[in-house]
């Protein structure tokens, strides 16, 4: 089942995909069909019978009109302003043209076309064109009869203009279709002005609370009609309404009897006054439209091998020119149009030529900064439990150099930082434009946003800086005045940009160089985890000061994006993408392409929104991750898939929607939404096509990124023409820049064979360098003078670059043997300790792997003229490993892998039962291996796995299925003198310290929500399980274990870093046993998964231990909800432990009785869960203590109960 979550926005087991689903293009259980196909630069529909799904925007205005695959239309100016419905009549029969037997959608951005057949038209067929104006809010519907005999006419109907404007104006996902319907109710109050062939519709009174009379018109044109009113009481069929009487509920309705061959022209304008109102005008002012639209689409043209793409140019041009209203760039063209500094919207219009339009949005923006005070005092918002900063001007956050999200005006404090991505765009567009006045006339803007940052968000001067609300994502992250990657990483770059920027304005940088110094080695020292190849989250202020080193795919990008990886990290980082992040598979019947995938923003649990998405934007952002670390093969597959899926399997043809159909909570959410649009327009330039230009250097780089496979490809923009082209082992390059900076040509490539023969540029042969460093294939650089056009012949010659196969699978401990043919070894670079004791000669690198998991190394290369680095990726397996385990009659049937390329034998002991069982494990395969029920216990099983060499493995597997042992000896350890509290307070309390005493974005004091859900407090209720403990104080779990729990006061004892309890609590134990289960209830969220939140630590009286780490989401699970699982985006990487539901009293591992938590999870348990964990333990050993303790921030860790098995 495909979960759609109902989540109030009121603020801005990883598992190998399942092939079998994709094979049947099913996701979630939903079958889907391709949607539209492209058809040169158009897109065609396929598969669909949706209405009011393509926007058709025109005057850089709220207003658009709604086309869709069904040709019935509406017009929101914002509010609704009416339905306009077409019919055909034939005699006593008729219709309207959405139930035609055969439509032929197809969208030209700007334009959409239907040709309509139906056995009431006969022979005949219409053509329906319909197109938005550009100079006025207004459109003009155009229909031409092919053929219509005299007896069929045409109907068309146009009412139910209310006003009303709807929760996301409208938009997919926020609102249901169904809004622009034509509703009896919308007609209420519609006043209608017939004259002639034209009306004047009144309306917008039954919308507006504060006046009676309608204060909005529509003004129509329309061809010569029987025309007249009628009622919306009457939809079912044309015929009905036409001969309907008005009522309370007018619209009107005209017959069309006598078709022009020319077409016949409706025009619908928000205007005053129409002044000429004849066909012939109509039509002059159809084709200006049209014309207008083909110049805006034809602002970007692509042309490449895949059509899939050559539909981008038109589309991202339509949707780039909708999210610009005078001043600035707007969040999104339907949803959340609303002015903003930030998010990546603004990026768009450098890329695609509206240098214009980007220096006004960032005037607009420098005049909405603060200048004073200089600063303030930290103020939390107690209201909102101190989760967030008082939103009010003069406080530290909204003090001199926060930019407020209103243009031209800096006195409205609102609660994200977007100074980050602002100031980023700006600097951005001064490489663009070269324009150094504006540089000089911003440059105050840019000084007082550093030392804002600075002054905030590194507060300890660590170099490392806090996030506060900093991307779009951050609605549900909170870092507590950590320290940050990507927020330190912008911060990297625009101080080294400062630097760069100040000598030109006549000011030192030398203050802003040393900072981007400080904060490149503080993230290189404290942020770069070396053994894993990846930049952390965050590094903990707080408590034990812990590094999260799962990131979400933001600290990725924005690494590379910001320049603070160099090509090592950069390809170590992305591997982290390939292998931890996970990775949905996009399929759907009709579509040509079996290749395509898309990611997730994270792999943390629980769900929160922002937190764990499918989002366009993000995933755009990861494939110029992709390009910028030379990886353009990866890049273009999760590019393609990302545009694919949102323009041509999504809700609206050639749309970029903010959340795509394959995220599991929200589904399919908001057509032309900013962040993804300003990510196409520079993934497709900057990434694909890899112009890259610095004015202020007056160089201009352009580094292609185009697929191996491609022989051709080209893209033109208003700032410059490009092309290329393959013949035979010559690539040429015609270049001709348009910018309005003169700027030197630096055009660098990957190499494809040994040796290049020769580099003709304009006719002659110039010198090119070898661009050392690089990791996965050479570059060469071929730096020219300025020339007003380039055509750039690389001649390659002798063999194609040699490639080095990656190590899929390798056991620890095993020889690695990589040997050359062509290509000499120099040098090898080894951070990850993926190899131990490596030998170097010529052609041949020997090494043992030496530690589990997914790693890489690096190689460098030499094959005649080309030198590289090549990366070498490496999967270490263990020996052998449990690939699966499941209860078949009697026995466990265990399934275990040995990864080795030898047999192996020996015999196994479970759980320390002392039976021997011989085992034979085939070479390189999965073997089944039977056990005993009566061998194992419920929970975790261990297996001593004795091998004939004469070594010892110790595997394990969990099955909460297998009931324990009849003569089991429980024993429950007392815990009355430990417990600390009740269970039920745990969100009643107040967690007040520690706490960052910085602007930082916190949990909320009752330790559940954050910054946007500040309120949340589910109610936990344990009144269940005192009743079932009843005056035994016992209850027993399904699995047969008997827990001690008080049927009356205290019942739990915590521990966390908070400063309400313990951050650690031991309890005295004595004699032996070989299980111990305990009964554990707590906390956790998103900012703790992926990580150790607690541990438990079993101590034997002769000093050694048994530890087991509670981690989110294996085994650490929260108390107001369970996980929700689906094998892509959300796992756990474990089996569900039983759940102690505390209301009933119940203990299952099915419980699906979940309950909304308005706007934070709709898998809330009403009353709250408790987790049942084991851990086994050395029979043979005395028990000395055993100790629970919290590790992580935030979390509330308590026991409940603790029975031992002295078996």
């Amino acid at each position: 089942m495909k979960f759609k979550v109902s989540i109030s926005l009121i603020c801005l087991s990883f598992a190998i995909p399942n092939l079998t689903a994709q094979s049947q293009n099913v996701w979630h259980g939903e079958a889907r069909k391709i949607h539209y196909a492209p058809e040169g630069k158009s897109f065609v529909l396929k598969n669909g019978t949706r209405k009011f799904n393509r926007a058709l925007y025109g005057n850089n205005t709220a207003f658009r009109v709604e086309a869709g695959d069904l040709p019935e239309f509406a017009t929101y100016m914002p509010g609704m302003g009416g339905n306009l419905k077409l019919g055909i009549i034939n005699g006593k029969n008729s219709k309207w043209i959405t139930e035609a037997d055969k439509i032929n959608t197809k969208y030209t951005p700007g334009i959409v076309e239907y040709e309509i057949n139906d056995a009431l038209l006969g022979k005949s067929s219409l053509t329906i064109q319909v197109v938005a104006l550009a100079d006025s809010d207004g459109f003009i519907l155009k229909v031409i009869g092919n053929n219509i005999p005299e007896n069929i006419s045409l109907v068309w109907a146009y009412g139910g203009a209310s006003g009303k404007k709807f929760s996301r104006n409208g938009d997919i996902g926020g609102d249901p279709e169904s809004v622009f319907y034509l509703h009896p109710e919308y007609c209420i109050n519609n006043k209608y002005l017939i004259n002639k062939n034209s009306f004047t519709l009144s309306y917008g009174s039954e919308s507006s609370k504060k006046v009676t009379e309608n204060t909005q018109i529509m003004n129509a044109v329309f061809p010569d009609s029987k025309t007249h009113l009628s009622s919306a009481n009457f939809l079912k069929t044309p015929l009905e309404n036409y001969t309907s009487k008005v009522d309370s509920a007018p619209m009107i309705i005209g017959q069309l009897n006598q078709f022009s061959k020319e077409g016949n022209y409706w025009l619908f304008e928000n205007t005053a006054k129409i002044d000429n109102t004849s066909q012939k005008a109509i039509a002059e002012k159809f084709q200006k439209a049209l014309a207008q639209s083909e110049v805006l689409a034809n602002r970007i043209k692509v042309n490449t091998p895949d059509p899939y793409i050559n539909t981008l140019g038109g589309a991202l041009a339509m949707a780039a020119d909708a999210i610009w209203e005078n001043p600035a760039y707007l969040h999104g063209a339907i949803a959340w149009r609303m002015h903003l500094n930030a998010w990546r919207g603004a990026y768009v219009a450098d890329p695609l030529g509206w240098h214009d339009r980007a220096k006004t949005h960032f005037e607009s923006y420098g005049k909405s900064q603060v200048t004073e005070p200089e600063t303030g005092p930290v103020v939390p918002d107690t209201v909102r439990n101190y989760a967030r900063q008082l939103e009010k001007i003069g406080t530290s956050m909204f003090s001199s150099g926060y930019i407020s999200r209103h243009p031209n005006r800096n006195d409205v404090a609102h609660h994200y930082d977007m100074n980050l991505v602002f100031i980023d765009q700006l600097i951005r567009h001064f490489k663009w434009t070269g324009d150094i006045d504006f540089l000089k006339k911003m440059w105050p803007v840019i000084k007082r946003h550093l030392a804002w940052e600075k002054r905030n968000y590194d507060v300890d001067g660590d170099g490392m800086y806090d996030a506060y609300a900093a991307i779009w994502a951050s609605d549900g992250l909170g870092y507590s005045g950590g320290g940050v990657t990507y927020t330190s990483a912008y911060n990297y770059y625009a101080n080294k940009m400062a630097a760069e920027l100040a000598p030109i304005v006549g000011e030192d940088g030398s203050s802003y160089a040393k900072e981007a110094a400080h904060i490149h080695q503080a993230i290189q020292q404290k942020l770069w985890k070396n053994n894993k190849g990846i930049f952390a989250e965050y590094k903990d202020l707080l408590g034990n000061q812990l590094t999260h080193d799962t990131p979400g795919i933001w600290t990725v990008y924005h690494a590379l994006d910001s320049e603070i990886a160099n090509p090592f990290q950069a390809y170590q980082a992305l591997r982290f993408v390939d292998t931890e992040i996970p990775h949905i598979p996009v399929a759907a019947e009709g579509l040509d392409k079996d290749n395509l995938e898309l990611i997730s923003t994270t792999n943390w649990q629980p769900y929160t929104w922002s937190v764990n998405n499918v989002a366009l934007a993000e995933i755009l952002h990861t494939a110029l991750a992709y390009w910028q670390g030379g990886q353009s093969e990866k890049a273009y597959q999760l590019w393609e898939s990302g545009l694919i899926e949102s323009m041509y399997l999504g809700a609206c043809p050639g749309g970029f929607e903010q959340l795509l159909f394959q995220d599991a909570i929200r589904g399919e959410l908001y057509r032309d939404f900013a962040d993804p649009v300003g990510m196409t327009g520079r993934t497709l330039v900057e990434g694909l096509f890899g112009i890259q230009p610095d004015a202020l250097k007056n160089t201009l780089t352009i580094q292609p990124g185009l697929p191996k496979a491609w022989n051709h490809a080209s893209l033109e923009i208003p700032d410059i023409a490009f092309s290329f082209e393959r013949k035979n082992d010559t690539d040429i390059y015609q270049i001709t820049p348009h910018f309005s900076t003169k700027m030197n040509l630096n055009l660098i490539v990957n190499a494809t064979h040994s040796t290049i023969s020769k580099v003709i540029v304009n006719g002659k042969e110039v010198p090119w360098k070898m661009i050392d460093g690089t990791v996965g294939s050479p570059k060469i650089s071929i730096e020219n003078p300025y020339a007003g056009s380039y055509k750039i012949e690389i001649v390659w010659s002798n063999e194609t670059l040699e490639q080095l196969a990656p190590i899929s699978s390798i056991c620890e401990g095993e020889n690695i043997r990589i040997a050359t043919k062509n290509a000499s070894i120099l040098e090898i670079k080894d951070t990850q300790n993926a190899l131990k004791n490596p030998v170097i000669n010529t052609n041949e690198i020997t090494a043992v792997a030496n530690t589990i998991g997914n790693k890489s190394f690096f190689v460098k290369l030499k094959q005649k003229e080309m030198i590289w680095w090549q990366a070498i990726d490496i999967n270490i397996k263990p020996n052998l490993e449990v690939i699966s385990n499941a209860i078949q009659g009697e026995n466990a049937v265990v399934i275990i892998k040995n990864n080795t390329e030898k047999a192996v034998n020996g015999f196994f002991i479970s759980n320390q039962k002392g039976s021997k069982t011989k085992f034979s494990l085939q070479t390189n395969s999965e073997n089944n291996m039977e056990i005993p029920l009566g061998q194992l216990d419920s929970g975790t099983n261990q297996l001593e796995m004795n091998l004939e060499d004469g070594t010892t493995t110790k595997l394990s597997f969990t099955n909460w299925d297998i009931a324990s042992n009849a003569k089991a000896k429980w024993e429950a350890v007392k815990l009355d003198a430990f417990f600390n509290d009740k269970i039920t307070n745990i969100f009643e309390n107040k967690y007040m310290s520690p706490r960052a005493q910085s602007p930082s974005l916190q949990i909320p004091t009752q330790g559940i929500g954050n910054w946007c859900y500040p309120f949340i407090k589910p109610i936990i209720d344990d009144s269940g399980l005192r009743a079932k403990a009843g005056t035994n104080n016992q209850i027993i779990s399904p699995q047969g274990v008997p827990f001690t729990t008080p049927s009356t006061d205290k019942n739990i004892a915590f521990v966390s870093q908070w400063d309400n309890f313990p951050n650690a609590l031991s309890i005295p134990l004595s004699g032996t046993a070989s299980q111990a289960y305990l009964m554990m209830a707590g906390t956790t969220n998103p900012m703790q998964s992926r990580f150790i939140n607690g541990e438990i630590i079993v101590t034997y009286s002769d000093g050694s231990s048994e530890k087991l780490e509670l981690k989110n989401p294996e085994n650490w699970w929260p108390i107001e909800q369970d996980y929700y699982t689906d094998g892509y985006a959300f796992t756990t990487n474990a089996q569900k432990p039983p759940r102690v539901y505390l209301k009933t009293g119940n203990i299952t591992r099915d419980f699906k009785d979940f309950k909304s938590i308005k706007g934070f999870s709709d898998f809330g348990v009403e009353g709250g869960a408790g987790t049942i964990i084991d851990i086994p333990l050395n029979k043979n050993k005395t028990l000395k203590n055993i100790e629970i303790k919290a590790i992580a921030n935030e979390v509330i860790i308590g026991i409940m109960s603790l029975t031992l098995n002295r078996n």
